[in-house]
């Protein structure tokens, strides 16, 4: 890090004096690449004292205030899902579910300091793959449609869930698919320990075409098992895509990819530390901005067909490196 030499591995530190923070997570580093997945991007940010006077003086209160909503705004989200629960019928359900969580979710974006500046189509050239044949619209995904994502922490949770209305799937320790309602992967998302496997693991065709049929959105898929700094995206499981026969069925597949701000003393991804202090710290700033980068259906379709099951997801990870700028895959795990 700036300012501080670096310590050779095994050399021992002299007494009392605190590990830098990249030989902390030293361990977490991909040998190929040299990226680090997890070391926060605010880590090397220097602000003088009186600029964090002021900005305690100015953003202190605010912060309260967003913290406030954000409660306000989580209690919504839980009586949402709790009141759609009631409603049996599907295509009564789900138009009632986008509404209410649709404002939840805006609402806890607005406490956050949240802007969305943009949601565009991914370029084919970029991601090498054959001009679309047809024209399509951002977040355009079916019910049942697998949408493949990267995962940084639980503002994904909140933009997605106000774009989609999805029900969303985390993996567990061995990579088995896990699926959760809205309020369980903002739980999930904050959490520093994977989920046990559970007994008997869903595979994700079974969980894509329940969604379909009972009229619970597309399914979006954080692949990754843990939070990164948006650098990279971290090795998926074949466990994941178990007793899966194609992912072109039984509706197909989506990719997004969300890039934040990484400028300023604090930013919306969540690799260390517990969700109290990620929360705090992310109302405390101005504003963060995220963009989203959108691969449609019918072009993911394109660009797996006929492939095999397991170079069908290799490639989808690939494209989605492809869609985050600077970014690399690694072959770090959860």
């Amino acid at each position: 890090l700036k300012g501080r030499g670096r310590a050779r591995a095994g050399a021992p530190r002299a007494p009392g004096r605190a590990a830098a923070p990249m030989e902390k997570y030293r361990q977490f580093g991909d040998g190929g690449t040299g990226v680090n997945p997890f070391v926060p991007l605010w880590s090397n940010h220097k602000t003088s004292l009186i600029a964090r006077m002021a900005k305690t003086l100015i953003m202190g209160p605010i912060a309260l205030i967003r913290l406030f909503l954000l409660v306000v705004a989580l209690l919504w989200l839980a009586a949402s899902e709790a009141i759609c629960g009631i409603v049996v019928v599907g295509f009564l359900r789900y138009p009632l579910y986008v509404m209410l969580t649709g404002v939840g979710c805006r609402l806890a974006l607005v406490a956050l300091g949240v802007i969305p500046v943009g949601a565009v189509l991914a370029d084919h050239r970029r991601l090498k793959l054959a001009p679309p044949k047809t024209s399509a619209a951002v977040f355009s995904a079916s019910r049942g449609t697998l949408v493949f994502a990267n995962q940084q922490g639980l503002v994904d949770v909140l933009v997605l869930g106000l774009r989609l209305a999805p029900t969303f799937v985390f993996v567990a320790r061995d990579g088995s698919p896990v699926e959760v309602g809205l309020v369980g992967a903002l739980r999930r998302s904050t959490e520093r320990v994977l989920p046990a496997p559970l007994e008997k693991p869903v595979p994700l065709a079974d969980i894509a075409a329940a969604a379909k049929s009972g009229w619970r959105g597309p399914v979006v898929v954080f692949g990754e098992g843990a939070n990164t700094t948006g650098s990279c995206v971290l090795a998926w499981k074949a466990k994941t895509f178990e007793r899966v026969e194609s992912l072109e069925k039984p509706v197909g597949v989506a990719v997004v990819s969300l890039e934040y701000s990484k400028a300023g003393a604090y930013t919306p991804h969540h690799t260390v530390g517990t969700a109290a202090r990620y929360l705090f710290w992310l109302s405390f700033q101005p504003w963060h901005t995220v963009r989203a980068v959108w691969l449609p259906p019918s072009e993911a379709a394109a660009a797996i067909r006929g492939k095999p099951l397991d170079q069908q997801w290799q490639y989808l990870r690939t494209v989605l490196v492809r869609m985050l700028p600077g970014a690399v895959e690694v072959q770090v795990p959860a």
